[in-house]
């Protein structure tokens, strides 16, 4: 008499298997949304200093900063001109870009100095990850949570 045999795997067989895939999504997820949260600032790098590049070639072009994003980087008068940018956000949507200018005494209504701000969106992963800014100087800066305004670079 031959014994019939049953294929397939134990619930104690399938439960190894769950709790080890637990275990590697529990370490790996973390490290996967830090780096997409470093990937994302780059967005940021980048608009930055794209938006100082344009405010260079804009001062040379009119003598003056600009607060504006949209307008041409060769229309100086009035208080027109601007970045060349269709909106305030970086190429890959994640930070909205906010420039204040300022004036020295004496200049009267001309920009003297310029810091563009990257702001997170809202809803974005980024959200909570703090600002980054640059300024006429050069000088860049990311507000890290809990940390305040330091420089950017990696130490």
């Amino acid at each position: 008499m031959t014994e019939a045999r049953s294929y397939g795997f134990t619930l104690v067989e399938l439960m190894v298997v769950v709790v080890i895939l637990a275990i590697i999504v529990g370490i790996a997820y973390p490290s996967y949304r830090n780096y997409m949260t470093q990937t994302r600032r780059s967005d940021a790098h980048s608009i930055l200093t794209q938006v100082a590049n344009n405010q260079e070639k804009f001062f040379s072009n009119c003598n003056r900063y600009t607060t504006t994003m949209a307008g041409t980087l060769t229309d100086c008068t009035g208080g027109g001109g601007g970045l060349g940018y269709s909106n305030n956000l970086s190429p890959d949507g994640h930070y909205q870009v906010t420039i204040a200018g300022t004036t020295i005494a004496g200049a009267g209504t001309t920009t003297t100095a310029f810091t563009a701000t990257a702001t997170p969106v809202a809803a974005g992963l980024q959200a909570g990850n703090g600002a980054l800014r640059i300024d006429s100087t050069g000088v860049k800066q990311w507000n890290k949570p809990g940390v305040g305004w330091g420089s950017w670079t990696k130490k």
